[in-house]
């Protein structure tokens, strides 16, 4: 999910064996991969920047959905989720906690938490995430210029800075077609909310379940749903099945690929053998470039969200707190409602990320990412746990 890993992958072009963990994150790898267009590559690379598809929205055509950043849910407790986010995640000016030793709290928290086992691990999640319609003149244009910018690289055998500067034209004619289509953006703004429940087997082999529910689209205002009429009403929600089982092997995420719900309860749980796993992995991941705090923030809300043990979780927080540039928040409310501590960092492509830590249990209650204020995506997870049946959840 960092800035390298994941800015140049697409939904329908990853493996599927990383399905689970890009399910999971996919606002924030597709935010990074609409708005980097300045990494060098050894490859023909084609990125509908921010600038070129309206700000992470995500766009239909022709009945083919590409799914973007997830802005803020709404509270899981409001029935079909008629609320709409704001730019505002909820912090309160006037509580004041520092990073570092909040991190260290944390640290000591995790520590007395009580190891449990079961046969399955089990999250249930609230997402919302923008969508929206660009039409076929739109697609068929995007079409033609990567098959033109893929040509040049092909022709001229451009490397780095050369690669850099093609991928930068090609952008600003996507800009172009963009303005040509829809001068000042779509011509509204619409969003998909739903709950997801996942079970991940112990035993390797075993059967993973995902079950998605309560899934609609809202519209921010009445304007925005009068807009979308007169666009002759496209289809915005992606046809997906509500229960999804299958016996494949499932990696932590793409950039852990050999961490496994089989291996993640062995991870070391020292702060100094932790840091030197991540590092050494790291340093294997493919790309160019590559960003060691952004891989460290995005490798937290895997460990956090997967059952480590404590010793790990306390570990993870302890690296935390020796990074630089992790600021508080302050004390704010998730999108259920519940009360945690937010912390930030910023990329240095104009994102923020944000983590809300439960003071109590130190507990990873939300991550979302931010650009320039407004919310992209926000995941809120309500419920995590072991449970010894397959299609139930953990008791007490």
């Amino acid at each position: 999910m960092t800035d390298r890993t994941f800015a140049r992958l697409k939904p329908d072009k990853l493996d599927e064996l990383a399905e689970d963990s890009y399910e999971r994150r996919r606002g924030a790898d597709l935010a990074r991969a609409f708005a980097d267009d300045r990494r060098p590559a050894r490859r023909p690379v084609f990125l509908l920047t921010a600038g070129a598809i309206a700000a992470g929205a995500a766009v239909v055509a022709t009945g083919v959905l590409i799914v973007a950043p997830p802005p803020a849910a709404p509270p899981a407790s409001t029935p079909a989720a008629r609320q709409v986010p704001s730019g505002d995640p909820g912090a309160s000016p006037a509580t004041k906690v520092d990073a570092r030793a909040f991190l260290l709290a944390a640290a000591d928290t995790a520590l007395r938490e009580r190891p449990t086992s079961g046969a399955y691990w089990y999250v249930r999640q609230r997402t919302t995430s923008p969508t929206g319609y660009w039409p076929k003149e739109f697609w068929d244009g995007v079409s033609k210029l990567q098959r033109q910018e893929k040509a040049e690289i092909d022709r001229t055998g451009a490397e780095d800075d050369e690669l850099i500067a093609i991928n930068e034209k090609y952008n600003k004619k996507l800009a172009d077609l963009r303005d040509r289509v829809y001068p000042g953006g779509p011509p509204f703004k619409a969003y998909v909310v739903e709950s997801e429940e996942r079970w991940r087997p112990k035993k390797a082999g075993g059967t993973h379940r995902t079950r998605r529910t309560d899934r609609e689209v809202v519209f921010p205002t009445p304007q925005d749903e009068a807009a979308w009429r007169k666009e002759g009403s496209p289809k915005l929600l992606q046809d997906r099945p509500e229960n999804v089982d299958d016996t494949l092997p499932r990696p932590l995420s793409i950039e852990n690929m050999d961490i496994t719900m089989q291996n993640v309860g062995d991870l070391p749980r020292s702060k100094k053998a932790l840091a030197a796993r991540l590092k050494a992995q790291f340093k294997r991941l493919p790309e160019d470039g590559k960003e060691f705090d952004l891989y460290l923030w995005q490798t937290t809300v895997d460990l956090m969200t997967a059952p480590t043990t404590p010793g790990t979780r306390a570990a993870i927080f302890r690296i935390l707190a020796d990074q630089p540039g992790i600021r508080s928040a302050g004390e704010v409310e998730d999108a259920a409602g519940r009360e945690g501590v937010g912390l930030e960092v910023d990329s240095d492509d104009g994102y923020e990320f944000r983590l809300v830590v439960d003071e109590d249990t130190a507990e990873l209650l939300e991550y979302s990412v931010a650009q320039q204020g407004e919310d992209t995506t926000k995941v809120t997870f309500e419920e995590s746990g072991w449970t010894d049946e397959l299609g139930e959840r953990p008791q007490g």
